[in-house]
């Protein structure tokens, strides 16, 4: 037997041996019945990563406005830094190009095409098996594997990934529905409490009130912490008079549509900024100075990556560290 039947025999005999394992894998992610989905993603995304020792596997969502990363696990269990992983400068792309066909790349260095790629130049991903998601004919999003070292990976392998993204595609449309219904509640909640309580206005300013904000929270957060998008918060206080007044009104119409606004009471106002980090509100907290003067300004951060405020849907520590912000220590600067 010649050198290359040797290593095709190799190959066939590593495929054989790796598809059971892959099997008896599969079968103890959905043998226990069905789980959350949640628990089903991260179940799902660690089984890839574990058994195809590959850096990370992550589910990205395809939407009108691109791509949006959902899920991930990494092979060392640390997160995934969504500042340089980029769907955008990723696979996905070629992914929709190729769909409904899976995509393989053993070694993006040996391809011509592929080694200019941002994926291989920004985030070293060598190789990758990328998925798309399907809901009938639409697809709704990719689930990839990828790894900065090379990877023969197996026909194996290649089934083992598409039947793990079937399952979890399936799952995925679930989920996407019930966020649609979660939203469209909580929309319609928000709206009827507008109608009939009055006290989500302040009247002496007409901004939103205390009991509008914790509805507009129920509403925000829960995609806010999916999607772990961090919230700025800055507030300040000043007397309420004609000119301050006027300087709030212009201040609320110049916020963008997803910020808001807030009278807290007491003269406090609070000012929340979507997607927007406290190097993005630095802005805003001049603004406040320009049109009201040198008062006392707060500045807080709520991060769903920090465990202190991903499961505090009333944020809660945010507003405190905010509003200690407006009252420093002696001696400290406001």
């Amino acid at each position: 037997m010649n050198k290359s039947r040797k290593n095709a025999s190799a190959a066939k005999a590593g495929a054989k041996s790796r598809r059971p394992m892959h099997l008896d894998a599969l079968r103890e992610l959905v043998e226990p019945g069905i789980p959350d989905a949640t628990e089903l993603f991260e179940k799902g995304l660690k089984l890839l990563v574990s058994q195809l020792m590959v850096d990370r596997a992550v589910i990205v969502r395809i939407t009108d406005l691109g791509y949006e990363t959902l899920w991930w696990a990494t092979l060392d269990g640390s997160d995934l830094d969504l500042s340089t992983f980029d769907p955008n400068k990723n696979f996905c792309p070629q992914v929709l190009e190729h769909a409904p066909r899976t995509l393989v790349i053993h070694d993006a260095k040996e391809d011509t095409e592929l080694k200019g790629h941002p994926a291989y130049q920004d985030m070293a991903v060598r190789s990758y098996i990328g998925v798309p998601l399907r809901k009938g004919d639409k697809v709704i999003g990719v689930l990839s594997v990828q790894s900065s070292t090379p990877q023969k990976y197996t026909r194996a392998d290649i089934i083992f990934v598409s039947m793990v993204a079937n399952l979890l595609g399936s799952a995925m449309e679930i989920e996407l529905l019930k966020q649609e219904l979660h939203m469209t509640r909580e929309a319609l909640d928000l709206t009827m409490s507008v109608v009939e309580d009055s006290a989500l206005e302040a009247q002496a300013t007409r901004l939103p009130s205390r009991r509008y904000l914790d509805i507009w929270l129920k509403a925000y957060l829960f995609m806010a912490r999916r999607r772990s998008e961090p919230m700025a918060l800055v507030a300040w206080r000043t007397p309420l008079n004609r000119d301050t007044r006027k300087a709030l009104r212009e201040i609320s119409d110049q916020a963008r549509g997803e910020d808001l606004l807030v009278d807290m009471g007491r003269d406090t106002f609070l000012l929340l900024l979507p997607r927007t980090s406290l190097d993005g509100a630095e802005f805003l907290v001049q603004r406040v100075r320009a049109k009201f003067g040198p008062v006392a300004v707060g500045t807080a951060l709520w991060d769903p990556a920090d465990p202190a405020d991903r499961d505090d849907f009333t944020i809660r520590e945010a507003l405190r560290r905010v509003m200690d912000g407006l009252n420093p220590a002696p001696g400290a600067l406001a």
